[in-house]
């Protein structure tokens, strides 16, 4: 089956990596927090929040697919050593089917079939590559960065050896007359959601797409170099040069020593902390650029609810600005040294001790 084929499904996986900067995130989580709530996604955001060895992180999503590669992410690093794991998800050369079988008995059997029957994501798409996303990003190294730049001057441009060296490469030829026009075309709303979002995520957005992320992806240039970036690397290489945080070695060791106090579930937000449980560390990657602002007040009492005293919650904003209000104390967080480019702001929340 053709990967594009695979789309058409009425389940498949949108995001096969998740596309924040987990690094970033760590670092701005002040309160060490033991009971930890996270939206899934692809999971990396959360495997690597066992490096702060909480005592319990819930991760939820309420697409049926993510949690299946959520789980399998959560299995393959529980019974499989670092290697293996790197190649069952595509990053590291081998036998990733064969570590797909070692593993697949230990998974739940709506997750275990619906690997059965999509194998070929595994052995011959491999995963990080699978979501519809990713897909988009696969287009774009091989089909647009073609037609800009040659080989040549893209690995000079991903292999710069300091700041001053990769911003003049940056200024001078890479960001040509052919890259602004390509950008501003591959990167719009119209051409995002045909080849790698849904729709219904941009059902709110004002604006310019290609100009915000355009303007975010200069700072990030100008500021973090690419050869430690592996976020731009996936993007620009389709693979890492670098690693994410949570896929070193050494993290791996601590990750799998605290893999079980991860549970993954298919649950709605708003849904699922209504249910009274309290978190000292909520993270909501950008869910609420995809609600109406109208909801924000009632959010903002649920998830305060839901908060230990001191508790916090991180999110970002896209193209629709999001606040919280009521007795959460607002910090916006310097972006300057996110890896990743999509977001305008980035909110941390931390709930007041009650008097």
């Amino acid at each position: 089956m053709k990967i594009k084929d695979y789309y058409k499904e009425q389940q498949y996986i949108h995001y096969s990596n998740c596309h924040e900067d987990s690094s970033f995130v760590l670092e701005n989580i002040k309160n060490q927090p033991k009971k930890i709530l996270s939206i899934a996604s692809a999971l990396d955001n959360c495997l690597a929040m066992l490096l702060l060895n909480p005592d319990e992180i819930v991760a939820i999503d309420s697409n049926d697919t993510q949690i299946y590669l959520c789980k399998l992410k959560q299995c393959g690093i529980k019974y499989l050593d670092y290697k293996s794991f790197l190649t069952l998800i595509g990053i590291a050369e081998g036998d990733s089917k064969g570590c797909y079988e070692r593993i697949r008995e230990y998974l739940d059997e709506e997750a275990r079939c619906y690997f059965d029957s999509h194998i070929y994501l595994i052995s011959d798409v491999k995963l990080i590559h699978c979501g519809r996303f990713e897909y988009y990003f696969s287009v774009f190294k091989n089909k647009v960065l073609p037609l800009i730049h040659s080989k040549r001057t893209v690995t000079a441009f991903m292999n710069a050896e300091n700041m001053t060296q990769q911003r003049e490469l940056y200024r001078k030829t890479f960001n040509n007359l052919r890259f602004k026009l390509m950008f501003k075309f591959f990167f719009s709303e119209a051409v995002m959601k045909r080849l790698g979002r849904d729709k219904e995520y941009f059902r709110y957005n004002k604006g310019s797409l290609s100009s915000l992320l355009k303007r975010k992806f200069e700072i990030c240039v100008e500021n973090n170099l690419n050869s430690h970036n592996p976020y731009l690397q996936y993007i620009v290489l389709n693979n890492f040069s670098s690693l994410p945080v949570y896929l070193t070695q050494e993290n791996f060791e601590v990750i799998k020593r605290n893999i079980d106090r991860l549970t993954v579930k298919k649950a709605d937000f708003s849904q699922f902390v209504e249910k009274g449980e309290k978190y000292d560390f909520i993270y909501l990657s950008d869910i609420f650029e995809y609600m109406d602002a109208s909801v924000m007040d009632k959010m903002s009492d649920v998830i305060s609810s839901s908060l230990t005293d001191g508790g916090e919650v991180m999110f970002f904003n896209m193209m629709n600005p999001r606040r919280l209000t009521g007795d959460l104390k607002e910090t916006k967080i310097d972006q300057t040294h996110n890896l990743t480019f999509y977001y305008t702001d980035c909110y941390l929340y931390r709930k007041k001790y009650d008097k």
